[in-house]
């Protein structure tokens, strides 16, 4: 399939996707809003239990994000009938875990969603909204404690559970580990409820390392910019400025559109591309990737006693493997060529926009607002954003990872090229 070929697809992509959103929007609203309940639900629990017990709580916590990514997996997950190249491979049998000895499922491979659904979740700052809130309110609830009989026990970071980064890093070995043995057990049980134990794993240790890069983030900024070099880089910057005369303002315009326009790289590249992944798991999981050539046995690691090499080479295998799907999927949008991609990562954009549309929309019917009335409606008024996000993505998503899979499915020879995105269907979605 020539590039040509692909840009003339685009059209039909989009229409493909307005079918899906035609067919689906009202159980697409249903999912998204029980998604957001479940959000705003594990805040609250977390919270709550936080004062008993902070590692407790910061296991509720990590349902947060997950009621989100959860909402989005079910609202694909629907459409996976009503799209040609997606039914195709759904009826497709997967490859076998290498670990648990059966057929991979999408929860085997739960990390290689997880890890770009957490970029887009930090690039929207729900997981700074998220720590916000559950450090404010769990601060105000430990700070206002007391008792009459015996004196303030006040303990922030015990409660709030605060590790670090080498707490962290034991989190994410142990958290290995601990998945490793899920399979190895289930694999001799059969149980396999022991698979979405160890998918809770992986949300765990993954949404600790996005809560300390986050935390780094931020660190790293404040750091240069409390930098000598860089202050003196600003005060020659303004001199320079200054000196322009009449020029100095258009100057200093253009320059600070570019500087905020690579600072919005997460909105106009990470953000739609880490959904794209998201997608490429979700729907196309099933597909294999390339054989890996046989290398030659290394002589340092015939060393190692059996039992040791056997759980060594078995613990790397059920890592890589868990990694597998998020690599296919970077694969499959590498070849989707760059016009398609920048055009599908405009399309997101608007729609990851639509948050701050409704809030302008809002304020346009309702006019000036008292602070504390607009303080009791901005929670809706997030969420009615939210929702329709999740929505339009879901159905943007699905029409995209269908069309993606098109050359995947079938040999080039045999189809130059993709099958245009049929009718949706009601009953081809049940």
């Amino acid at each position: 399939m020539n590039d040509e070929m692909r840009v003339r697809d685009i059209p039909a992509v989009l229409v493909s996707a307005w079918r899906v959103l035609r067919v689906y929007w009202a159980p697409f609203v249903v999912i998204a809003c029980l998604g957001l309940a479940l959000r705003s639900g594990a805040l609250w629990v977390a919270v709550e239990v936080s004062d008993h017990n902070a590692f407790v709580a910061q296991l509720i916590l990590v349902l947060a994000p997950l009621g989100f990514l959860l909402a989005m997996i079910a609202m694909l997950w629907m459409t996976r009938g009503a799209l040609p190249n997606v039914a195709e491979l759904s009826r497709r049998e997967a490859r076998q875990a290498p670990t648990e000895k059966r057929e991979m499922r999408l929860v085997d491979v739960a990390v290689s969603v997880l890890v770009p659904f957490l970029a887009v979740y930090v690039s929207y700052g729900l997981l700074k909204e998220d720590l916000y809130r559950f450090t404010n309110e769990a601060a105000y609830d430990e700070f206002n404690q007391f008792t009459l009989g015996e004196p303030p026990d006040i303990d922030f970071a015990g409660r709030l559970a605060i590790y670090d980064w080498q707490v962290v890093l034991a989190i994410v070995v142990i958290a290995w580990v601990v998945r490793y043995a899920l399979g190895r057990i289930e694999s001799v049980t059969r149980f396999l409820w022991l698979a979405f134990a160890g998918a809770l794993v992986e949300v765990y240790y993954t949404s600790q390392v996005a809560q300390k890069i986050a935390d780094f983030r931020e660190d790293g900024i404040a750091w240069v910019q409390e930098r000598r070099a860089s202050r003196l880089v600003l005060d020659q910057y303004d001199q320079v400025v200054t000196s322009l005369g009449p020029l100095a303002n258009p100057v200093d315009t253009a320059t600070t559109w570019l500087f905020g326009l690579l600072g919005a790289v997460d909105a106009v590249v990470i953000v739609p591309l880490a959904w794209l992944t998201v997608g490429a798991v979700v729907l196309g999981h099933k597909l294999s990737a390339p054989e890996a050539p046989t290398a030659q046995p290394n002589p340092r690691w015939e060393r190692i006693p059996a039992p040791v090499r056997r759980v060594g080479g078995g613990l790397v295998a059920d890592v890589r493997e868990r990694w597998s799907a998020f690599w296919n999927g970077l694969r499959m949008m590498a070849t989707a060529g760059l016009l398609p991609m920048l055009t599908f990562c405009l399309a997101f954009l608007l729609v990851i926009r639509i948050p701050w549309l409704v809030g302008q929309l809002l304020r346009l019917v309702i006019g000036p607002l008292q602070t504390d009335t607009w303080l009791a409606i901005s929670p809706m008024e997030k969420a009615v954003g939210l929702a329709i996000t999740m929505v339009l993505a879901a159905a943007l998503l699905a029409a995209a990872i269908d069309w993606l899979l098109g050359p995947k499915l079938r040999p080039t020879a045999d189809a130059p090229q993709p099958a245009a995105p049929h009718e949706v269907s009601p009953a081809a979605g049940a």
